[in-house]
Parts: structure tokens; sequence; C-alpha cells
């Protein structure tokens, strides 16, 4: 039987160096433990849809029966295996997933700003004005888990959203091409990493973003605004360092 999502292929190098870093065990733990449904009548809010009792038993023999961990994770926290990595903020978040326009772009490459059904307020705008370069843009970022519905389809939820600025860089061609999505992201582990030290909460993007594979970061108004011009040359700094360590590794 086939696995609801496609197996990543070579992701052992990228769990490894998970399993290595305590810090990254605890990340991991955190956000398996954030998606666990909590008993109903707890007072606690919960962000997700909780799941029906049948659905959940469902999932959980198809899991046994089919082998698939994603099942069972989806049954038990409202998340596959990659959507815990990447809500913990170890692994990147792929532009425009699945057909998906994440994160949604609110300025063109001139800074000019893009018709949207997202609102912007005139001070953000006003903020972004200020700092417009090339390699910069207001946008729309989110997070996403996913879920099953009680015909057991998979919905998709966002749970994290936020307006911001993206900064990107352009990988070169002879990385990108002759590696695998889980190889490349255990090459950006360290430069992950190191966001997270210094810029807890930005979001690190990675995939094919207007034809060309690039690696971005993603800063939130929300945890960014301040001091946001220092901020943006931090995020291109580590994307800088993150692409000359793919070339020579």
């Amino acid at each position: 039987m086939p696995t609801i999502f496609p197996r990543e292929e070579k992701a052992e190098a990228l769990f490894d160096k998970i399993a290595k870093d305590p810090r990254a065990c605890k990340r991991l733990m955190d956000a398996f433990y954030e998606g666990v449904a909590c008993d109903e009548d707890s007072s606690v809010e919960e962000e997700r849809v909780l799941v029906d009792k049948q659905v959940f038993t469902n999932a959980l023999f198809t899991a046994y029966k089919n082998k698939d961990l994603s099942a069972f994770l989806m049954a038990v926290c409202g998340n596959s295996m990659f959507d815990l990595l990447r809500n913990a903020f170890l692994i990147p978040l792929r532009f425009n997933d699945k057909g998906k326009e994440n994160p949604i772009l609110l300025s063109d490459e001139n800074g000019n700003f893009i018709e949207s059904d997202v609102h912007i307020p005139e001070s953000k705008k006003h903020m972004f004005k200020k700092l417009v370069e090339k390699n910069r843009y207001l946008a729309y970022g989110f997070l996403e888990q996913h879920s099953f519905k009680e015909d057991m389809s998979i919905q998709t939820i966002k749970n994290e959203s936020h307006l911001g600025i993206l900064v990107v860089q352009e990988m070169p061609e002879e990385v990108h091409e002759k590696l695998s999505d889980a190889q490349i992201y255990s090459g950006l582990w360290d430069s992950m990493m190191k966001l997270e030290d210094l810029l807890y909460n930005a979001f690190f993007y990675c995939g094919d973003f207007k034809g060309k594979y690039c690696v971005g970061v993603f800063l939130p108004f929300t945890h960014f605004e301040h001091n946001l011009e220092k901020n943006i040359e931090v995020s291109n700094s580590i994307l800088y360092e993150c692409i000359q360590k793919m070339l020579n590794d």
C-alpha cells in the first residue's frame, strides 16, 4: 500500500543531524506536543480542528498496516513528519509548495505594490518603501499542517501567518540539480540553525522562485520590525554563507 505522502529520498543525513543536536531534538519534541490534541474538556484553545474519534482510529490502523509514520502523526498531532520539522524550524519551507503560493508576494522586484486580498497597513508600506532593494519583497508568509477529514481525505490548515519582508538569493544550478530535497535540507542545516539562533521565528525558504532555484529568509513584522534593516543584513549574510557552503561541500 502507498503511504499518504511520497517518502523523502535520502533523508538519513538530515535526521542524523537533528538527532545529534539537543536543541533540535527539544524543538522537534515541543512541536509534537504542541500539536497533540488536548482533552475535549480542556479550556485550552485549540488552533487546529480536533480529529473525530473514528477518523483517529481509522488513521491509526491505516498507519499500522501501511507502515506510514506520517499517517500516524497526523492522527495524533495533526502534522506529517515533515510538517513537524518545518513547524519546528528545522527544515526550510518550499516556495509555492504543491502549487500554493507561499509566501504571497505583495510587491514586485522593483518595490511596486501588487494588488492582493491581503490587507497591508500604511505603516508597513512606509516601512517597506524605505528598505526596497532588488532581492527584497513585501510578502505574506505562513506555516501549514495537515489532518484527516471525516472521509479520510487530507485537508491543509494554515496555523501561523504573517506580513513581513522576504529576502531572496539565487542558488547556483550546480548545487540544486544534483541533490535531492532532503540532501539540500541537510546542506542547509547549519545555516538554518544559525538563523534560528540569531533570528528566532524567521522562516527559511528554498526552491523554485520566479523560475530560479533560490533560498530565502522571511522576517515577520510581528517579530522583526524593530531593527528591521539590521535583521535584513543578518539574513543576507546567512544566505550568502549558506550558498558558499553548499558550493564547497
